[in-house]
């Protein structure tokens, strides 16, 4: 294998490992060209072990994630892509420049019999494959994408169910603390994702307008949100209680009360949850928010905007409405 070549899986991996530490694409496109001009002087001579086990799985995969991570993927959802990429390609034991239409529609059929699988995660699957080989196709690399025509599995899709007014109210009535309270009010009243919440630094807040400067959203795109009253009131009666300098918004209770993550703040509200008897998290709340916003008369095209989406359809499967506010939010979006 060529020197060129030993660099190339160097540096895909060196990526990867990055993106454990940090999902900025500017920062990541920093640290690698610092890297490539270092890299000049020396050669890398690979060890006579693979620089990451994954016997059968083809070198492909490991830029695609790459990629991926670079343009803007969130850790977790790399996570669920390597793990369904992986698990195929140690399946069917195939180059992926040999893999048919039928190897897929095989293997998902058979990972349906082993694990039991829902038809939801089945065409989460087709949905993983179509997305690494249409980018391979994108590449150059394939000129037909095999799992073009593999059809997508049907499956029975649970309507979301936004909190009503009351159950809202309850939810709050049932905090037992000050933090939960503003959380719970901050979650509702900007309709953001439990990772962005996480992100958020007292330094990103307009107290004056009441808005929030989202620096990370989904894709690495920037907003601004705004909140109420009410989470005005419950943010700074939490703010009262800290003694620290962090910056974060909400962090642990425990010195040296560090920024909790998203993981730590869905804990927070899988308590409540269960505390009040009503079943919510964080995405239910963003439901909530979306639903209120619209049933308020909120332009459907600025609801997009505040809740980070691209398309304004995914506003709409966030939003639960009756039909004729569906056709009302259309005709105000398109009209």
């Amino acid at each position: 294998m060529s020197t060129e070549s030993n660099y190339e899986d160097f540096r895909t991996i060196l990526t990867m490992n990055m993106c454990t530490v940090t999902q900025d694409p500017l920062l990541l496109k920093d640290i690698l060209s610092m890297v490539d001009m270092t890299m000049m002087d020396f050669e890398i001579v690979r060890k006579s072990m693979a620089i990451i086990p994954t016997t059968g799985v083809p070198d492909i995969v490991n830029y695609y994630l790459a990629a991926r991570s670079l343009s803007g993927l969130s850790a977790k959802t790399l996570k669920q892509y390597n793990y369904k990429l992986i698990n195929f390609f140690t399946t069917i034991n195939k180059a992926y420049s040999d893999v048919t239409s039928n190897d897929i529609r095989n293997y998902i059929n058979m990972y349906k019999i082993e694990h039991e699988s829902s038809n939801r995660y089945l065409d989460n699957i087709r949905i993983t494959l179509n997305s690494f080989f249409q980018w391979v196709v994108d590449k150059g690399y394939l000129t037909v994408n095999p799992c073009k025509n593999v059809d997508k599995i049907n499956y029975n899709k649970i309507p979301r169910q936004p909190l009503t007014p009351l159950e809202l109210e309850t939810v709050r009535f049932d905090t037992v603390n000050i933090r939960e309270k503003a959380l719970i009010d901050f979650f509702f009243s900007t309709g953001l994702r439990a990772s962005e919440c996480a992100d958020v630094r007292l330094s990103d807040i307009n107290w004056e307008k009441r808005m929030v400067h989202i620096r990370h959203g989904k894709g690495n795109k920037e907003r601004y949100v705004f909140f109420n009253a009410e989470a005005e009131v419950s943010m700074k009666e939490y703010l009262k209680t800290r003694s620290d300098n962090t910056d974060a918004l909400f962090v642990s209770v425990k010195a040296p009360h560090q920024q909790i993550r998203s993981k730590a703040l869905e804990n927070i509200i899988t308590k409540v949850s269960k505390r009040s008897g009503i079943h919510f998290y964080p995405h239910k709340l963003r439901h909530t928010f979306a639903t209120e916003g619209l049933h308020s008369g909120v332009p459907l095209e600025t609801l997009q905007l505040l809740m980070g989406h691209k398309n304004i359809e995914t506003t709409l499967i966030y939003a639960k409405q009756n039909q004729n506010d569906v056709q009302a939010a259309y005709q105000r979006a398109y009209a």
